[in-house]
């Protein structure tokens, strides 16, 4: 099963507008139509006809928060997609409180954990979220994979600059899961000296 985390933006839905995002590296995630949730391209090139696809969107919530009609419109985007590959769609979600505390993270990661089942793969898209919210997420991956045999396959991030008239400039879809491995091979590193640890943190930056 592909599980697939989204971290919902709090901005208002007018402010998240379909880009297409170039990528610079694995030309197969690159999806040809512009889309509000970048995952959702990755999605288009990657899902297949049967498959179960679990998306579970991370919501923040607060007073002036909008994550609540970005998710339905990175939902109703999905669903458009896949109703030319005819992949097995279902929702989940996980709520935290805007206020970056100990419990509003420990709950992201004890939830988040909780929803993902045995030997997912996980495809995430950490465009939209705030820092400690990612924070978060790397350990919960770092938790299922080592505990729930799930695989991270993609974790991906839309950068897009903006001109003095709020045009969207030089947008990349930017695979970042090599980031996320290099953090799981720090913590593996275990009791090596500092210069056996360097000559691994070497040898990994040259693949």
């Amino acid at each position: 099963m592909k599980v697939v985390i989204i971290t919902a933006p709090m901005r208002q839905p007018a402010q998240i507008k379909p880009v297409q995002y170039p990528v610079d590296g694995n030309k197969a995630i690159e999806y040809e139509k512009p889309v509000r949730c970048p995952v959702n391209g990755v999605l288009a090139k990657t899902m297949k006809k049967g498959e179960q696809v679990r998306v579970i969107y991370i919501m923040i919530r607060g007073t002036h928060s909008e994550c609540e009609q970005n998710r339905k419109n990175f939902t109703d985007e999905l669903e458009k997609i896949n109703a030319e590959i005819g992949a097995v769609l279902s929702y989940d979600t996980v709520e935290i409180d805007f206020l970056p505390t100990k419990q509003t993270y420990n709950k992201l990661l004890t939830d988040l954990t909780e929803k993902i089942p045995e030997n997912a793969e996980i495809f995430t898209d950490i465009t939209f979220g705030s820092k400690p919210e990612i924070l978060s997420l790397f350990c919960a991956l770092r938790f299922v994979e080592e505990f729930r045999d799930a695989i991270v396959q993609f974790i991906v991030y839309g950068k897009a600059e903006f001109n003095k008239e709020g045009q969207i400039e030089y947008p990349m879809l930017c695979d970042i899961t090599s980031l996320y491995y290099l953090f799981k091979l720090i913590g593996n590193i275990g009791n090596a000296d500092f210069e056996s640890a360097s000559k691994m943190l070497k040898d990994f930056f040259a693949l």
